[in-house]
């Protein structure tokens, strides 16, 4: 039995080529609408004069000339899109980023060791970049780190027990009175105090350095560091010899003796290094202000 529509035709017998045609016709005549915005880098204009003339003669590469961009959307819906993906991104940051920190937790010894080594070896930076990219490192890259990571810690070992060892042999030094003399120098204004004792030169440490409160030691010429007195201890360096070290011990137990001797034998103020030119100055082998300064 034949089925009608209201107009009376059989919809079964329509053609479909008819139909697809007019489908055709109807996605053709749709009006699209463009959302217009002008080119930031021209600010509209098409043209770019920043005080130079470019191949284009100076029409602006990023519009090609146009001065405007044609968008399909809505500058709210690309705003809104903006945002999504500036969201995307930053959850996927984020969890990068609990992601290292899990790793680092559960692995303090290796982080440890990546971290302070980073600085000055290439390998250790490169494995925490590649740490901070993909989360965690591969089985032969944390074998090689957990490995670099013992030696480390062995060396380190090492390096504490010697020098436990050498604070225990170091020899007793008194510079009770030189750290006197600088106290009052400073006191007296002198920001730098110094002390030229036989081919030395003593100097307090910074009271900001790893080792405040030492007293080093230089030779008085080149400047050679050949070690420090602290806690009551002489530290020597290896370009110091036994018998260099005999004679620091000895200026350092009467500092101010020693720098009579020295401007005496060398015509010069062990404090401030100048010439003695005045006789009293000369006679005594230190000038007057500034052993008032050091206390002398």
């Amino acid at each position: 039995m034949d089925t009608f529509n209201a107009t009376g035709f059989d919809d079964m017998a329509d053609d479909l080529d008819a139909i697809y045609a007019s489908s055709f016709v109807a996605a053709a005549t749709k009006e699209v609408v463009y959302f217009e915005q002008d080119c930031p880098k021209c600010k509209g204009t098409g043209r770019v004069t920043f005080g130079y003339v470019n191949i284009r003669s100076g029409e602006c590469f990023a519009c090609k000339g146009k001065g405007k961009f044609s968008f399909k959307t809505s500058p709210a819906t690309r705003a809104k899109a903006k945002q999504s993906a500036q969201r995307r991104a930053t959850a996927k940051a984020d969890a990068q980023a609990a992601k290292v920190a899990d790793w680092k937790a559960a692995n303090p010894a290796e982080t440890a060791w990546m971290e302070s080594s980073a600085p000055r070896f290439e390998f250790a930076q490169s494995m925490l970049d590649a740490l901070n990219k993909f989360g965690h490192l591969t089985e032969k890259q944390m074998a090689t780190v957990q490995r670099l990571t013992v030696q480390s810690a062995e060396r380190q070992a090492q390096y504490q027990a010697e020098r436990q060892a050498k604070a225990e042999t170091a020899p007793e030094v008194s510079v009770e009175a030189i750290e006197v003399a600088f106290q009052t120098a400073k006191g007296a204004g002198i920001k730098f105090p110094k002390l030229r004792l036989e081919d030395f030169v003593f100097s307090p440490a910074g009271e900001k350095s790893a080792n405040a409160g030492a007293v080093y030691i230089k030779t008085k010429g080149d400047g050679v560091y050949l070690g420090k007195v602290m806690g009551g201890k002489l530290f020597t360096s290896r370009d110091c010899t036994a018998e260099t070290k005999d004679r620091i011990v000895a200026v350092a137990s009467d500092p101010k003796q020693a720098a009579i001797a020295y401007g005496k034998h060398f015509g010069c103020c062990a404090v401030c290094g100048r010439e003695l030119t005045d006789a009293d100055s000369i006679a005594r082998g230190i000038g007057p202000i500034c052993s008032d300064k050091y206390g002398w």
